[in-house]
């Protein structure tokens, strides 16, 4: 009979007193009221039902239920807070049922679940306001831990938990199913070849656990397999300039890999959109090998004391790693994943799990060569990691602060919800994301969510002819018109003929080149505020 584990209870309750800390020493000074509004994070006052039926759509009707009882700035930072508790809290949970005995200084464990929440990975999605691939990535550690638990015991009740998690994890983060598929054949590979005994039982419940995940998800699936959905035309939509817009970056395989393994290589990082980690850090290239250097020495130690839990999170990071590097990307373009680099998620998951075991290993060893030594082990276990990321603390180097939609925006919403016709709305300067003055930064167009009425906006992404995945055939006759004939006598008749009766021109970035809705005598200016002007279509009463 194997020895019972130590009682860890009272550890763990101050473990997650220590994570909501360093939760707060992140978002303290973005928890002021306003807006978190960064790239696609661009929630306004009024979280709406979603239009489509899509994964996503739980997600979204839960957020405009709690938007009647809370402001949406509030629940903006209640879902950036989310991420990281779920992701350090998770992490730990996964590490406390890989460890046999609990060190006697088990720093690891808190070094690696903090490391889990804040790394590089995780500062590139925030600076790019992907909350839901956030939350999908944090919730994967309480995934892999229900899986191994489910490996020990085989049956009813973990198998319907592990559906229903998949279903969770589906409606958060649609791109997350692909990281659980690379986990679930990994451990598929690893029952095949260690646990055929049990073979029977894992296909019984298995088959349970994917029954219950689909009927949970048949929501959007159904539609999806029958190509009438948004996901299934958004996906159709992709093409090679997709996969070459959104591709780790690097230049050549040797650079890919060297980003991926520091858990950079996001598409964003070279367009100077926000501070890397490197910045303004001395030796943060030396870290990061130590960092490596730890992972490594945990992967020996945990394959020694569980070979079965290191081959699947080492095996599931190293085919993230091909993933990433852009190996398969056609097939991954097919498929809706057209940014491999969102498969790092399992490499950090790889990191997370091995540096809980590679620093008490580490710290075992400098104890015998010393006081002096150890004491500087201590230093450097607790400093690296944080250091590698040191921008994602205090609101992310002061890069983020919450911010309010102006008075004016609230004022043409106003005017237009006056006029009770069944319009459309144009939004100009025709781009999808620009820089806003009330933003403090590059940010989608947020009009289509911000007015009552159905606003047009640009859904081109202006990367290397990149689709963006959601342009209809209005969305491009009006580029094309932009383009083409904004200048022509016949321009507000055509936007008549798309419904539009109303243009908003906010005046930022190349705002001027639209100083044509001036001459136009179809087109009234209604309403003009420092920041923002008001057009109305008179060809639309005719159309």
């Amino acid at each position: 009979m194997s020895a019972r584990k130590p009682d860890t209870s009272s550890l763990d309750w101050k473990a997650y007193g220590i994570y909501i800390l360093v939760a707060l020493a992140v978002m303290l000074p973005l928890l002021k009221p306003g807006f978190i509004l960064t790239l696609d994070m661009v929630f306004t006052p009024k979280l709406r039902m979603p239009a489509d039926v899509t994964a996503s759509y739980p997600l979204h009707a839960l957020l405009h239920i709690l938007n009647v009882v809370l402001p949406a700035g509030i629940i903006t930072k209640l879902l950036l807070m989310a991420a990281l508790l779920l992701a350090s809290t998770g992490m730990h949970r996964l590490i406390r049922i890989l460890q046999r005995t609990p060190p006697a200084d088990d720093y690891g464990i808190y070094i690696a679940s903090v490391f889990f929440a804040i790394n590089p990975f995780t500062y590139s999605r925030y600076m790019a306001g992907q909350y839901a691939v956030l939350l999908g990535y944090a919730l994967l550690p309480w995934f892999v831990r229900l899986l191994l638990i489910y490996g020990r015991q085989p049956g009813v009740r973990n198998a319907i938990k592990i559906g229903g998690l998949a279903a969770v994890i589906g409606a958060v983060s649609i791109h997350t199913l692909g990281e659980l598929g690379i986990i679930l054949a990994a451990a598929a590979a690893i029952a095949l070849w260690q646990y055929r005994q049990n073979l029977r039982a894992y296909i019984r419940y298995s088959a349970l656990a994917a029954v219950s995940c689909l009927v949970l998800s048949s929501y959007w699936l159904i539609p999806l397999a029958a190509g009438h959905s948004k996901t299934a035309a958004t996906v159709h939509s992709f093409t090679s300039a997709d996969t070459q817009a959104f591709a780790t970056t690097g230049g050549s395989v040797a650079g890919k890999l060297g980003n991926v393994l520091r858990l950079q290589g996001f598409w964003a990082e070279g367009r100077h959109l926000y501070i890397l980690p490197q910045a303004g850090t001395i030796l943060w290239g030396l870290m990061a090998l130590i960092v490596i250097g730890l992972v490594i020495a945990g992967a020996v130690k945990l394959h020694r004391e569980r070979p079965a839990a290191a081959l699947l999170v080492g095996l599931s990071g190293v085919v993230a790693i091909i993933l990433a590097l852009g190996f398969a990307s056609g097939a991954m373009n097919a498929i809706g994943y057209r940014e491999p680099h969102k498969f790092i998620g399992l490499l950090v998951l790889a990191y997370a799990t091995f540096l809980a075991f590679g620093i008490p290993a580490m710290l075992a060893k400098l104890q015998q060569k010393g006081t002096a030594a150890y004491a500087a082990g201590m230093v450097m276990v607790f400093a690296v990691p944080l250091l590698l990321t040191r921008v994602m603390f205090w609101g992310f180097a002061g890069q983020l602060a919450p911010r309010q939609y102006p008075a004016s925006w609230f004022a043409i919403n106003n005017t237009l919800n006056q006029d009770k016709g069944n319009f459309s709305v144009l939004s100009l300067p025709w781009h999808q994301y620009m820089s806003f003055r009330f933003a403090g930064r590059l940010i989608a167009d947020p009009s289509a969510s911000f007015f009552d009425h159905d606003t047009i906006v640009s859904q081109d992404p202006e990367l290397a002819g990149a689709s963006g995945g959601q342009q209809d055939g209005r969305h491009r006759t009006i580029g094309q018109l932009l383009q083409n004939s904004k200048s022509s006598e016949d321009f507000s008749r055509q936007l008549a003929r798309n419904n539009v009766k109303y243009i908003l021109l906010a005046k930022e970035v190349d705002y001027s080149q639209y100083n044509f809705l001036q001459q136009h005598n179809d087109l009234q200016l209604v309403a003009d505020y420092p920041d923002i002007a008001l057009y109305k279509n008179n060809a639309w009463r005719t159309h």
